[in-house]
């Protein structure tokens, strides 16, 4: 880790400008900008919303209509999507900027590193999107709500969840970024277990339906849903995050960065072999 932190200090000059030569890469020559980042989960919430709340007429609870709904997959998509997309990205990262690290001395960490906090504004954007969305039903309330919904104090808590979002993401990406060295089926096999862990995190659906068919375990194993369930309690709800999946998933990234940078500074003189 020592050495890691060390080369982020002297290239952070260099993270600074690749996020923003990314963020600006992202949609450039497109008339909407920005606003893709807003469009892109939206679309996605009505396409879920018409397979899992009209077609297989899935039912979060009793009282519970469908605008509350729409906020719990809200605020879901939008974490999933800055997670999925930020991770395969990182994965096929070396590949990608092989000329870089094979012909000149680049610090091959920054790769991942911006990548993440690309992932991380652009989510940001559809963060305040679904804040704008909870202020307006915090002032003209549904008629069916399980629980009141608006935002309090508690968004004091999303500059922490989003930190340790990154250091998952930023951990995972170091793992498979170097596993994709040694075997490039890598980028291939996480676009499909991205698929299957999305499905069997409660974004579509209630958490109860898991415990209820007997895969509680999954749950308990499932560090995306305890990241999940505290974005919603603090966006939707204007709560505080349930501490003991707080405190899980922070020791998960924690662990998850330890081993993903030990094992990326660890390879990275093979690098421009492995390429």
């Amino acid at each position: 880790m020592r050495p890691f932190l060390a080369s982020l200090r002297r290239h952070r000059r260099l993270v600074k400008d690749l996020v923003g030569r990314d963020l600006r890469a992202r949609y450039v020559g497109s008339s909407m900008g920005f606003f893709w980042s807003v469009v892109f989960p939206v679309i996605n919430l009505f396409v879920y919303m018409f397979v899992f709340r009209t077609v297989l007429n899935t039912r979060w609870s009793d009282k519970m209509g469908a605008q509350e709904v729409a906020l719990l997959m809200l605020a879901g998509v939008i974490v999933w999507h800055a997670f999925a997309e930020g991770t395969s990205r990182m994965t096929n990262t070396l590949v990608e900027n092989s000329n870089l690290i094979q012909k000149v001395v680049f610090p091959a960490e920054t790769l991942p590193v911006y990548l993440t906090l690309s992932s991380l504004v652009n989510m940001g954007i559809g963060i305040a999107v679904a804040i704008l969305a909870v202020t307006w039903f915090d002032f003209f309330p549904p008629v069916h709500l399980e629980r009141p919904i608006g935002v309090s104090i508690s968004l004091v808590c999303l500059p922490l969840l989003a930190l340790l979002q990154g250091i998952f993401m930023l951990g995972l990406g170091f793992l498979l970024a170097t596993l994709n060295l040694f075997l490039r089926d890598t980028f291939h096999v996480i676009g499909v277990l991205l698929t299957v862990w999305m499905f069997t995190t409660p974004i579509f659906y209630p958490a109860f339906l898991v415990e209820k068919a007997g895969f509680g375990w999954i749950l308990a194993a499932n560090p995306m849903h305890w990241l999940v369930d505290s974005y919603r309690e603090v966006l939707i709800y204007g709560d505080w995050p349930r501490p003991e999946l707080l405190a899980g998933f922070a020791l998960a990234a924690a662990l998850t960065l330890l081993a993903g940078s030990t094992f990326f500074m660890a390879q990275k003189p093979r690098f421009p072999d492995l390429l």
